[in-house]
């Protein structure tokens, strides 16, 4: 992603790889799929053709 701004799900997701802990893991999951929820709502209500 070398000059790309990078999401901060993707960065949780890379945390979560390598959590040991497992309350840890579910917190990171938990706030992964918030992220990725709200995500998916803007693009859902994002207008026709605009990028």
């Amino acid at each position: 992603m070398k000059g790309e701004k990078k999401e901060r799900w993707m960065e949780l997701c890379e945390q979560a790889a390598n959590e040991q802990d497992s309350e840890k893991l579910i917190e990171l999951a938990r706030e992964i799929d918030r992220l990725l929820e709200e995500k998916k709502q803007r693009l859902r209500n994002k207008p026709t053709g605009q990028n």
